[in-house]
């Protein structure tokens, strides 16, 4: 037998489970830094259930990022104006939302497995993808309080820059 290790957010709308399983934790896109954004930016998609009322569920996606310096001396949990995981949520919700990402998400098997495909992907595709593949290496090892320590912040532009 297999057993799910998951985790359920309470909020207004019902709660919210969340599964570590690979088809639920997706890395979306990576971008080196910029002049204008001087951060690696890296994009999850977290699926999860909102069940409603008890009676039925909906299966959803919403997106974060985390921005980090190559150093991880800065670490920053930014949130898109459009399906954002924080969004639409009280202070508590987003507070317990956060919570998620530090005590349970980094830790999954799921967001592992993620991480070392892509490392494994850029290692493979070639050398100028050393400073992106270092910054995932580190994520491998983002400690839960590196990630209660960050900040939240409004992502200004669209989810897909």
């Amino acid at each position: 037998m297999n057993t799910v290790d998951a985790k359920i957010i309470k909020t207004q709308y019902g709660s919210e489970v969340y599964v570590d399983d690979v088809e639920h934790i997706n890395f979306k896109s990576l971008h080196a830094p910029k002049v204008n954004m001087p951060l690696y930016r890296i994009e999850f998609e977290i699926g999860y259930f909102l069940l409603k009322e008890h009676r039925y569920y909906e299966y959803e996606k919403n997106y974060f990022w985390l921005a980090v310096s190559e150093d991880f001396s800065k670490l920053i949990i930014q949130e898109p104006d459009m399906e954002s995981l924080f969004g639409a949520k009280s202070e508590d919700e987003r507070k317990a939302t956060k919570e998620l990402l530090s005590q349970w998400l980094i830790h999954t098997e799921a967001y592992k497995k993620q991480l070392n495909q892509h490392i494994n992907d850029c290692k493979k595709s070639n050398k100028t993808n050393e400073g992106i593949t270092a910054v995932l290496e580190k994520l491998l090892h983002i400690s839960a309080a590196d990630i209660e320590q960050a900040p939240i912040e409004k992502l200004a532009a669209s989810r897909s820059v």
